[in-house]
């Protein structure tokens, strides 16, 4: 119980960066392009490992699993490509709600790759989490483009990176450290060719970067570590909090009151976080350990 507690508040940590840094990459839009903002945000996430690794030092690159850390930091560049060019290409409510489609991959990729016991009241409060996550955000949906498809699509790949944190760490396996490291440095080398071809931001957008060069980082991290102390499928609602935090941002700082719609979307949504930490463990020995390092 005490592991899922802390797991718990590391996802209301990372809902609240998060919703930090989805605003800031929406207030750049296209004065960053894709690439250039995932470069920075790459950059920024191995100097957190770095600092974070202390005394182990260069310890965190070892491995057992490096293809299956590759492919997690591919992933996870993918996504990353498909979320900023998102929030920068279409309307901020649309692409929010797409966004949130994660939670259901969540609980879909837990069971297929996990091997959790996903229940039905767990698939339930999924639903009702994306519901309560329409209600607030509202979108339109009226520009059914390729944008669309792909924003949704992609979506699906930030689902498997969170479940693929889960794999990587089980008993005998990675560090977060040893994933956050590899996550960003392969984001980093995927970006790369974007300083041959295009300058730096001008200097009226230095103030949004802030969201992907601190922000996003330690989001990430914090998620990376939830997942080491509770079944994925459990923590997929929680990946919904950033609205509730949004709203309740706009009422402290700028006095805006939702209306009943988003109130109810509200209850939805944290009603579905209770709902997903009712019983529902992983099966017992449903994920092998790896061999362990000699």
């Amino acid at each position: 119980m005490k592991s899922q507690r802390l797991a718990v508040g590391l996802m209301i940590g990372q809902a609240v960066l998060f919703a930090i840094e989805t605003a800031m990459i929406h207030q750049i839009g296209s004065r960053g392009s894709a690439m250039q903002l995932s470069l920075l945000r790459g950059g920024a996430g191995v100097t957190l490992v770095v600092l974070l690794s202390g005394a182990t030092g260069w310890s965190v690159i070892k491995t057992d699993q490096l293809p299956l850390q590759l492919l997690r930091g591919l992933v996870s560049a993918l996504y990353l490509w498909v979320l900023i060019y998102s929030f920068a290409h279409m309307p901020f409510a649309d692409a929010t709600a797409i966004s949130y489609t994660q939670a259901a991959y969540i609980v879909g990729f837990s069971a297929l790759i996990l091997n959790e016991r996903v229940t039905t009241l767990r698939w339930i409060a999924t639903a009702i989490g994306t519901v309560g996550a329409l209600l607030i955000i509202k979108p339109a949906f009226l520009d059914r483009n390729v944008v669309y498809v792909a924003a949704l699509l992609g979506t699906s790949l930030n689902g498997l990176a969170f479940v693929l944190n889960k794999y990587l760490q089980r008993p005998g396996g990675d560090s977060e450290l040893t994933t956050m490291f590899y996550v960003n440095a392969i984001a980093v080398v995927c970006n790369l060719p974007v300083l041959a071809t295009t300058t730096l931001p001008e200097p009226d957008v230095w103030p949004w970067l802030s969201g992907v060069l601190i922000f996003g980082p330690v989001g990430m991290y914090l998620g990376i570590v939830a997942v080491k102390h509770a079944s994925a499928s459990s923590l997929g609602p929680y990946t919904l909090l950033r609205l509730v935090i949004a709203i309740t941002g706009g009422i402290v700082l700028f006095r805006e009151i939702p209306d009943l719609l988003s109130w109810l979307g509200v209850v939805a949504i944290l009603s579905s976080c209770l709902l997903a930490l009712a019983p529902g463990s992983p099966r017992a020995g449903s994920i092998e350990a790896p061999s362990k390092r000699r």
